[in-house]
């Protein structure tokens, strides 16, 4: 009997599938064209998928049942089993395969690879990856002059966790310099701390800003202003211009830089004003 309630919710697939051949293919985080690294002489006749969920039991004092704590869940492990590979009638050395295959279990180390390759197993839209083959087994049972020609094949090919593409991490990267960008601007500071020509063009602006509002000074401010007995200071992190009078001595913050415009006002400018002055 059929849950029409469930059949309905299936996705469609096609029928037509008998040319689509599977292939064992080199997982590659760059992005890149997957490469294959063993296809498949004739496609499985089944694939057994198997998952587990890791327990430890605790057995209580006298208890009559133990109790279990859940440690993990492992990944899937994909067996395929009985590959029948004939070549006898064909005339045909099935050793290239069983060596290809056997490749699989083993580093390079002439070529600085330190482990076996992570795989993909694909045959049309199934994909299985990544993975590690992790046990192959096969027996021959005919020969043309001593090389393979009659083969059963099985495979074993277990999940690994997903590797982090390098798209990826520079999507990453890009995410958390951007929040500390948004984190910076609502604290008042530029998104970035600035660049030497940035704290110049600050300190510009500042100084045009301290002589364009000369008036609202208070008097000792104005006359250093005039006699250019001042310095300013832009601080890189915040963005903030300060102005430094004679011995080193703060006056007060002029603006606030962000890397392209000035603020300025009551709640910015500290430097002292004039009787009735007011902080343009």
């Amino acid at each position: 009997m059929r849950y029409n309630s469930v059949y309905s919710q299936l996705p469609e697939a096609s029928k037509e599938g008998a040319s689509i051949e599977a292939v064992l293919l080199e997982y590659d985080i760059s992005g890149n064209a997957a490469k294959p690294l063993w296809q498949f002489l004739v496609n499985p006749q089944s694939l057994r998928f198997s998952r587990e969920a890791k327990y430890t039991e605790i057995s209580p004092l006298a208890s009559q049942r133990s109790e279990v704590q859940y440690v993990a869940t492992t990944g899937q492990t994909l067996s395929i089993p009985d590959l029948i590979l004939q070549t006898w009638y064909c005339g045909k050395s099935l050793r290239p395969l069983i060596e290809g295959i056997n490749l699989l279990l083993q580093a390079d180390i002439k070529n600085k690879k330190y482990a076996p390759p992570i795989l993909k197993f694909q045959w049309g839209t199934r994909e299985f990856g990544p993975c590690v083959l992790t046990n192959i087994q096969w027996e021959e049972s005919a020969w043309l002059g001593g090389e393979p020609a009659s083969v059963k094949l099985g495979l074993e090919l277990k999940e690994v966790p997903k590797a982090i593409s390098r798209g990826e991490i520079e999507q990453q990267k890009t995410k958390a310099m951007e929040t500390a960008k948004t984190t910076r601007e609502k604290q008042g500071k530029p998104r970035l701390p600035l660049t030497d020509r940035q704290r110049a063009d600050a300190s510009t602006a500042a100084k045009k800003y301290l002589e364009t509002n000369i008036k609202q000074w208070a008097a000792d401010v104005q006359a250093a202003i005039r006699g250019n007995k001042y310095k300013l200071s832009t601080d890189a992190n915040s963005g903030a211009v300060a102005m430094i009078g004679v011995g080193g001595k703060a006056v007060g913050t002029v603006l606030v830089w962000d890397g392209f415009t000035a603020k300025t006002g009551q709640s910015i400018t500290t430097i002292p004003l004039v009787t009735g002055g007011k902080a343009p």
